[in-house]
């Protein structure tokens, strides 16, 4: 089972976080665990909602 985003929650206190190879910041780690929560099952992403 891949280790996904989803999984990890961003630290208080801290800048940065490396998960999976990829140093991520706050917005860079929500920006990318918002994209996480639209990918499917076969990892293709779901069409964005228009809000």
């Amino acid at each position: 089972m891949k280790n996904r985003i989803l999984f990890y929650d961003f630290p208080d206190g801290v800048d940065t976080i490396y998960l999976q190879g990829k140093r991520y910041t706050r917005t860079e780690f929500e920006s990318a665990r918002n994209r996480e929560k639209r990918r499917l099952k076969n990892g293709r992403f779901t069409k964005a909602e228009l809000s």
